[in-house]
């Protein structure tokens, strides 16, 4: 992987004993803040849907797709970044896609219509769905080996940060100021991340990197295919029903079978080198990110609209108790480097989930009157649970398969992440549209549901401990 002089840099002084460079602060700090912004846009919409179809006199299904369509585009984007990035370098892919991100989002900020709000959001998409794995490759290749899980702690805190703050954020601007202000507050902290980029980051190296060609029947296979598939998921979750995706889903299914087939015996680097699943190790840590995906979305997919439909708060209030939850998900994603030094990946990533799932337990006996600061507890449980899960897991999967696969093994790992994320989204939907019409009220309709969240995080917990050899990250 050539991620440049940034990264030989800051590779070669990442460690001063057990603790990661300055340097290396430095540069992940102004990487970290392009990944925020653009996991903040993956929800940041969410609560503004009703405001959007009034201003645009546009109907819901209309509008849906103005989360959808953001969606499809990273689901675009996540399996061309790994070979951008093999190709131009992390430091020049990293500012290509958040100036993407930022003109997106002015862009959106402009949008006169339903339509050209999608299709805005749609560029924003792009951008925004190179960012994350193109971060996570570069902290990934650059850190000392015995630091990889503590680099991946940072990259975390955005990962889980991110969505909880985002529908706090949305709420925010739309009930105080305009709901273009979602998609403006990207613009002025967007371009100073890149001025910060453009003087803290050394250029790419060019050496040994122009004769890597693009696997284009890859992509045509790869990258639709995956978006069929969150697309089918997103629908079944939609509409509280798994046929609605059917058709999608069993195309996406197809085109990944045929990218598959492709991948083996195509003469060109595949984008994602589906031999890397020979790799216990590679295939069990995507199991489990698949899992996480599934758990964290579903999460925060259920938990606003407990408190929005049982206790009758409003979308706001509903963001707000999430806040903490996030804050000590981040919590969790920074003392797992500390845990890393002396303990295992199983050990770490397993003890996460478990407290995952013991969090989200507290939440399948939910009723209308459920103390408010228990129910703060058991999210807070939770979401320290994900962040203390995820570091470890990927820094072993980097280590398991060498620096030369960073890039592409990243663009895999974020593809299971999101898979996951909208299975677990669309299972989560359909158990209470179901659950809502057998239930007697809505709270035991919303405890059921929580299941949905608590069977993933012990499946992962299993997953997590079966990885081969030592499975140490630090």
């Amino acid at each position: 992987m050539t991620t440049g002089d940034a990264s030989a840099d800051a590779g070669a002084g990442a460690a001063r004993g057990d603790r990661l460079d300055p340097a290396y602060l430095r540069m992940a700090a102004v990487l970290l803040l392009g990944m925020l912004l653009a996991l903040l846009d993956e929800t940041i919409v969410n609560v503004g849907v009703r405001t959007l179809t009034t201003s645009f006199d546009s109907s819901l299904a209309t509008i849906q797709w103005v989360t959808a369509g953001y969606l499809l585009a990273v689901s675009v984007a996540v399996p061309f970044s790994g070979w951008a990035v093999d190709r131009f370098g992390g430091r020049t892919m990293w500012l290509t896609s958040v100036v993407l991100f930022v003109l997106g989002s002015a862009l959106c900020g402009i949008a006169w219509s339903a339509e050209s709000l999608i299709a805005f959001r749609v560029v924003q998409g792009l951008g925004g769905g190179m960012v994350v794995p193109v971060v996570q490759g570069m902290l990934a290749a650059t850190a000392a080996p015995g630091l990889v899980a503590r680099a991946m702690g940072l990259i975390s805190i955005p990962l889980v940060v991110g969505p909880v703050v985002g529908p706090v954020v949305g709420g925010l601007f739309v009930d105080l100021v305009s709901w273009r202000w979602m998609f403006f507050v990207n613009v002025p902290i967007g371009v100073a991340a890149v001025v910060l980029a453009l003087v803290t980051l050394p250029r790419d190296r060019r050496e040994g990197v122009g004769n890597r060609k693009l696997d284009v029947v890859g992509l045509a296979l790869l990258s639709p295919g995956f978006a069929l598939l969150v697309h089918a998921f997103s629908t079944a979750g939609a509409r509280g029903d798994f046929s609605a995706g059917t058709v999608p889903a069993l195309l996406g299914a197809v085109l990944l079978g045929a990218y598959v087939v492709h991948a083996l015996r195509t003469r060109v680097e595949p984008l994602i080198n589906v031999r890397m699943f020979g790799n216990r190790g590679f295939t069990l840590a995507a199991v489990v990110m698949f899992l996480v995906g599934a758990v964290a979305n579903a999460l925060l997919f259920l938990t606003p609209l407990y408190y929005q439909d049982a206790r009758d708060f409003t979308a706001v209030h509903a963001g707000l108790l999430l806040v903490p939850s996030g804050l000590v998900g981040a919590l969790g994603s920074a003392l797992v480097g500390r845990a890393a030094v002396k303990f295992t990946a199983r050990v770490t990533t397993s003890t996460g989930l478990l407290l995952a799932a013991l969090g989200a337990y507290a939440y399948t006996f939910v009723g209308a009157d459920t103390s408010q600061a228990l129910l703060v507890v058991a999210l807070g449980v939770t979401g320290f649970g994900i962040g203390f899960a995820i570091p470890g897991t990927m820094a072993f999967l980097y280590q398991a398969l060498g620096p030369e696969s960073v890039a592409r093994a990243t663009g895999a790992l974020f593809i299971f992440n999101q898979l996951g994320g909208s299975v677990g989204i669309a299972a989560v939907a359909v158990t209470l549209q179901a659950r809502l019409t057998a239930a007697s009220s809505a709270p035991a309709a919303f405890g059921s549901a929580y299941w949905v969240v608590v069977v993933p995080a012990l499946i992962g917990v299993l997953a997590a401990v079966l990885p081969p050899g030592p499975g140490r990250v630090g």
